[in-house]
């Protein structure tokens, strides 16, 4: 399999603090993380960390910054071929103070702006994944490579993503992206707003299947004309940043790779989650091993070629981060798909007790009666 990931790449500070980030106010800070960051870059890097041969597009200034983040992808196995320099604009970058209390961050993207001048990819890819921020870029490729799986990360309702929307056979939304497509907010107590706000996101993409992730909520997709919400996984949190890009990839990698839309929302989901347990958002990726394994123990042993299609394809080691420091004895919560639409009864984990049906909503709802989904946890352990 063979990806070109196409957006933003940039030199990432991450900077954990007790205090709250407050104007008028000096703050001393004496830790700092430093690493390449971008949802492009991000998605690149998960999918070389899996084992994935992966290429990224993106546009870099001519300065220490590029170094940095051409070393770390070279590091990790990206091919950096299809950057692009600008000796005009400089490299973007961001600062992200973490607050070690709430985990709430604050993130400051000094950005140019700067887009692809050339657009000759010399390779076949199987996957297209876009972050929106280089339109013609992205476009040129979808239309060359009409046999490719072509995806679009959606973190911004701008005119560009709408208008990629158009081409994409996959599109991953966060919260704030499809309450701006559709001037609607998500009440989590009634679930009509989940319905309509879904219903409405089909009609403008109507070719593409829709994932929107709801941060500590988990993430929601349809399925067989259902809308369902699948919770994400209760661990201990450290930082939230750059969990959307972990589940945009996880997600890719996962239809990539064959899984059914359930499946590949649960991977992403499972994989978001555990990236919450480490600082930055790229050396937060947990290994490919680390996901199958949190999948097996919940759902049973997969289908054996392709467990042997992820063992021989994950043969890249991340040279930043040791997978043992993950906590895998934290307190986790079940893993339950609630519906929002009509006689579903979320299916209870193995050894559990059974969950009671959830009270629901038809699929084009006028009036619903309040609902609150089941199975949801209230950790902030996912943010996209």
């Amino acid at each position: 399999m063979k990806v070109l990931s196409i957006g933003s790449s940039l030199l990432e500070t991450t900077c954990p603090v007790n205090e709250i980030v407050t104007e008028n106010k000096t703050m001393h800070l004496s830790e700092r993380h430093e690493c390449g960051g971008g949802h492009a870059g991000n998605i690149a890097y998960l999918m070389a960390k899996w084992g994935v041969e992966t290429y990224i597009a993106s546009m870099l200034g001519a300065d220490d910054a590029a170094s940095k983040i051409k070393k770390d992808y070279e590091m990790i196995g990206v091919k950096t071929e299809y950057i692009e320099t600008s000796y005009d604009k400089p490299t973007d970058k961001s600062l992200v103070i973490v607050n070690t209390t709430s985990k709430n961050k604050t993130v400051f993207e000094l950005s140019s702006n700067a887009t692809l001048k050339k657009y000759s990819f010399g390779i076949e890819p199987d996957l297209i994944i876009s972050d929106g921020k280089d339109l013609n870029a992205t476009v040129a490729a979808f239309d060359k490579y009409p046999k490719a799986l072509n995806f679009l990360i959606g973190t911004s309702s701008n005119n560009e993503v709408l208008e990629l929307g158009k081409y994409a056979r996959y599109i991953v939304f966060n919260r704030g992206t499809a309450e701006g497509f559709t001037n609607m907010q998500i009440d989590f107590n009634n679930s009509a707003t989940l319905v309509n706000i879904y219903n409405k996101l089909k009609q403008k993409f109507s070719k593409a299947e829709i994932v929107i992730t709801l941060g500590e909520r988990g993430a929601l997709y349809a399925l067989n004309d259902q809308v369902k919400i699948l919770p994400p996984v209760r661990v201990g949190i450290v930082d939230t940043n750059g969990a959307g890009d972990t589940f945009g990839g996880a997600f890719a990698y996962s239809i990539g790779r064959g899984f059914d839309l359930e499946k590949a929302v649960t991977y992403a989901t499972i994989a978001a989650s555990l990236s919450t347990t480490k600082l930055t958002s790229r050396l937060a990726i947990p290994a490919l091993t680390e996901v199958s394994n949190y999948y097996e123990s919940k759902f049973g042993k997969q289908d054996q070629n392709q467990v042997q299609n992820q063992t021989t394809t994950q043969n890249v080691q991340d040279p930043n981060v040791n997978s043992n420091q993950v906590n895998m004895n934290t307190t986790e919560a079940p893993i339950n798909q609630t519906s929002v639409t009509p006689n579903v009864t979320p299916t209870p984990m193995p050894n559990q007790a059974p969950v009671p049906p959830v009270t629901s909503a038809p699929a084009n709802p006028n009036t619903v009666p309040p609902v609150t989904p089941t199975g949801v946890n209230n950790d902030n352990s996912q943010n996209a």
